[in-house]
């Protein structure tokens, strides 16, 4: 048996929102004891609080969760400064949950510290939680694949702070923390598929890579990178920055991928002629101008969940896992609901719960290599049968 609970308040008190949200995952576990927990919550809450009064319900809990920018669950959809948990009991899936430290300063190194041992059996999904601010994101997904292989979905993302871009938490057991990254990784016969999808339509010609550093284009098919800009925004260049951009975000294919993910830009250098992104590019990458509108990015939703059921290995899984970039929630302002009622629509009676990030981390298809996505509607399916 997989047993799975989700609990959701809009209590702005960190003691009544807690307790409002055992009391309903109570309700659904019965007599059953959770082994494990991820807690999403926005910035403004008494974090210590939350944590001991979860492990004072549940000694032996495996926890972990992060800060966001807003979060969502089957049972309230769609909220800011909320909290939200989704509890997982079971006799025959291991649970457990890892940190590391650091990150920073070396995020592959990381990685593979939040990866813990088990004592049997192989891990089939890495949920991940991790540090945003000054933490190179490709380097992280990359750091676990390197860790756990393409047989492992590596799925989640990078913590928030309500736009304010001065400090994000993450969660491990009692502690908070920042400058981590924390996982839950299950192992045993856990059945799990992934879709992925962003609403942005890759536009005009594409261009090569010719120069990149981390995060940084310098030249695309031998020239500035300022040059393929002012193709089709002219010499008064003004990209788009800090996400969400109508203009400027590129799809890149890297070598040999016939699926893209999208780059934001972060930053540019007029001067020096070449534009920083919420991520790296790599060298010989195509990279390409994309287009979307809200019903697109709206679609994208149901889109990565439908990607996702169509390749689920059973008859119906038992929770979903959701991870939407918080530059979607800032294009679509109002309609930002909107969003997980789609999503709603399509898992039925499917548990659920979400939260936007500076930045998600999923397969570009339902197996393989993880990447670390912008402007990216992220979801991961799981259960037993």
């Amino acid at each position: 048996m997989f047993n799975v609970c989700v609990g959701h308040s809009i209590d702005p008190l960190s003691s009544q929102a807690i307790q409002e949200v055992v009391e309903q995952c109570r309700e659904q576990l019965g007599s059953s004891c959770p082994s494990a927990g991820i807690l999403l919550c926005a910035i403004n809450f008494d974090y210590p609080l939350l944590l001991d009064y979860i492990h004072r319900c549940w000694p032996e809990i495996a926890l972990i969760g992060g800060t966001t920018v807003g979060e969502m669950s089957s049972r309230l959809g769609f909220h800011e400064d909320s909290l939200a948990l989704i509890l997982f009991s079971s006799d025959d899936i291991e649970m457990r949950a890892g940190v590391g430290r650091g990150v920073s300063k070396d995020a592959e190194a990381a990685a593979q510290q939040a990866i813990p041992v088990f004592d049997s059996g192989t891990p089939s999904l890495c949920y991940v939680i991790g540090e945003a601010l000054g933490v190179d994101g490709v380097a992280l997904a990359n750091g676990f694949d390197a860790a756990l292989g393409k047989d492992v979905t590596i799925f989640g993302g990078l913590s928030g702070d309500d736009w304010q871009f001065k400090k994000t938490y993450q969660f491990f057991g009692r502690e908070v923390l920042s400058d981590a990254v924390v996982t839950l990784i299950f192992s045993g016969n856990l059945l799990i598929s992934s879709g992925v999808a962003t609403g942005q339509h890759p536009i005009g010609r594409q261009g090569v890579v010719t120069k990149s550093v981390g995060n940084t284009i310098h030249e695309v098919d031998g020239e500035s990178v300022k040059v393929f800009y002012e193709r089709y925004f002219g010499s008064a260049l003004s990209v788009q920055l800090a996400g969400g951009s109508w203009g400027g975000a590129v799809a890149v294919f890297e070598p040999g991928e016939e699926n893209f993910y999208v780059r934001s830009p972060n930053n540019q250098d007029s001067a020096l002629g070449c534009i920083e992104y919420f991520g790296g590019i790599p060298e010989q990458s195509s990279i390409q101008f994309t287009e979307t509108n809200t019903e697109a990015l709206l679609a994208a939703a149901r889109e990565a969940l439908e990607k996702a059921l169509a390749v689920y290995p059973g008859n119906e899984p038992d929770a979903a896992l959701i991870v939407s970039c918080s530059s979607r929630m800032k294009v679509l302002g109002t309609r930002a609901k909107d969003e997980h009622i789609i999503a709603q629509q399509v898992l039925g009676d499917i548990p659920n719960i979400g939260f936007h990030a500076f930045g998600e981390i999923c397969p570009l298809a339902d197996k393989g290599k993880s990447y670390f996505h912008n402007e990216t509607f992220t979801a991961v399916l799981m259960g037993t049968h």
